[in-house]
Order: structure tokens, then sequence, then C-alpha cells
């Protein structure tokens, strides 16, 4: 049926061939790699008092640090309203491990990308991605809504976390980069990460 990515990517054509590969993910293609965090950080002692809530579903953590191994795996599932994707990323720290889990599911009707956080899903946030000149892929958020007892809620903007995601390929170092960045405009930064990472035949760079 196709890649949920091909689909709403803008200028789909303009990434990098290894990025075109690594997101080709439909009923016979996923991706699992690992890598390094080299840095996760941010947000002020009470954001992080308001992050460890975050395990309980799978989606967010206060821990930081440097030189974070993680791993990524993504894989394709139907259902009869809907094509998603699984984003499960797994951060290994000293003594402890913390997960953030995600779906992104294609809205066949408004043609855009919905990422659900969590196991159980307790938020939604709409997705726009597209390909830069350079080859690289951004992803940005836009509205979002908090999901309890299957209900939706839309959140206001001032409690929002505006989330950007720049992923590309490193052809010298042969991997991907990852960087991603969440603010409040109230808090200002929730968290950032930036790594790299290769698909599981590859080694860790």
């Amino acid at each position: 049926m196709g890649s949920i990515y091909e689909k709403s990517i803008v200028n789909y054509h303009l990434l990098h061939p290894q990025l075109q590969k690594r997101y080709q993910l439909d009923e016979s293609h996923t991706f699992s790699g690992k890598g390094i965090m080299s840095d996760i950080k941010g947000g002020s002692f009470v954001v992080k008092m308001l992050l460890k809530f975050g395990v309980f579903f799978r989606c967010f953590f206060s821990e930081r640090g440097k030189d974070i191994p993680f791993t990524i795996q993504n894989k394709t599932f139907y259902t009869k309203q809907h094509i998603g994707v699984e984003w499960n990323r797994t951060f290994f720290f000293k003594g402890k491990k913390r997960f953030f889990d995600a779906v992104m599911v294609y809205d066949e009707q408004e043609k855009r990308i919905l990422d659900y956080f969590g196991k159980p899903y307790i938020l939604l946030s709409v997705l726009h991605l597209e390909a830069t000149s350079d080859g690289a892929l951004n992803i940005t958020s836009g509205r979002q809504w908090l999901l309890i007892l299957g209900k939706k809620i839309p959140l206001p903007k001032w409690l929002c976390g505006k989330s950007s995601v720049y992923e590309s390929y490193h052809e010298e170092m042969n991997c991907f980069t990852i960087q991603v960045h969440v603010e409040n405009m109230i808090l200002g930064t929730l968290f950032y990460y930036q790594g790299t990472f290769q698909g599981e035949e590859g080694n860790i760079c």
C-alpha cells in the first residue's frame, strides 16, 4: 500500500537517497537502528518534575546526559481505518532504560500525519514534514490534543510543546544525524537532544 511518508513529506524527492530508503516504511520494509545521543539536555526543575510522569506512559523522561546509547525501531501496521508506523525509541542511561514511544498515523481525509504519543496514548499532534534543499528532513508540530478517557481535548497554544526535528544523512560518517528541540511559549525548552545512528546492519557511529 506504500509508505505514509511518501504521501505526506513535501518535496519527498529532494530527500537524500538514504533517507528515502529509511522512510520507505510499508508492509515489507521496517527500520531498526542504534546510535549515540551526544547530548540530551534542557528543561527547568519544574519541567523535569512534570516530565517524570511521562515514564508511566513511555513517552517522556527527566533524565539528562551525554553520550547516551539508544535504539530506534519503526514498523508499519494496518487497521481497517488507518495505516500507521510505530516509533519505539529506547535510551540507555546508567542503571535504567527510558522510552519514547509513539505511533504516526496517516489521516487519509486531511492528507496529513497524526502523531500519537505514549502507551496508552496521552497526546496527539499534527505534524508537517518537508524535505530541504540539502536533502534533510524537517518535522514540525502543529495543533495538539490531550487524550483522556477516550476524549480528545484541544490544547491552547500556551500549553503546547512545539517540536522541531531535523534529520539528515552524513555521508562521511556513514550515518543518520538527528536533532530534536521541544519548547513551550511559557516554560521555554522542555528538552533537546542530538545524536547519530545507523541501521542495524551498521556500527554505531
